[in-house]
């Protein structure tokens, strides 16, 4: 299952890069439904509401307010990558997430497109809400 998205966020990227910067940070994004548990060498376990495994993450690229990248592991695999750009009126966050459940072969294909993928937009649309949120009203703090 690949998602991708490509959203502009009415803040500027000093504020809405922190919360990508490490799986630790991302349930600021989406909520917490737990606590997250550091697994040692960079990985982190973020619990996950309506799914019995956490989402085992590390970061492997950060450019501070420019890229992040990650890894999954344990339960899931797979990937993701986010890419911010100031642009008029905001941030521009583009990238992808891919998340694979390798276990469950042969059926994981089915499992990950019908179940899978429509909760995991859930957590992203989630998430871009909450930043949008965060917006003041009127001219955007990047384009006054």
């Amino acid at each position: 299952m690949r998602i991708e998205f490509s959203e502009t966020i009415p803040l500027p990227v000093r504020e809405v890069y922190p919360f990508f910067r490490s799986p630790r940070d991302w349930p600021r994004l989406y909520g917490s439904f737990g606590e997250v548990e550091d697994r040692g060498g960079g990985w982190f376990a973020v619990p996950l509401r309506a799914f019995p495994f956490p989402l085992v993450a590390r970061t492997v690229e950060d450019v501070p307010e420019r890229l992040v990248r990650w890894v999954l592991g344990g339960f899931w695999a797979g990937e993701g990558r986010i890419a911010f750009r100031e642009v008029e009126g905001g941030t521009e966050v583009t990238g992808f997430e891919v998340v694979r459940t390798p276990w469950l072969w042969p059926i994981a294909p089915w499992v990950e497109r019908t179940l899978l993928a429509p909760r995991f937009r859930k957590i992203w649309d989630l998430g871009w809400r909450r930043l949008r949120k965060m917006a003041p009203a009127g001219p955007s703090p990047s384009n006054p």
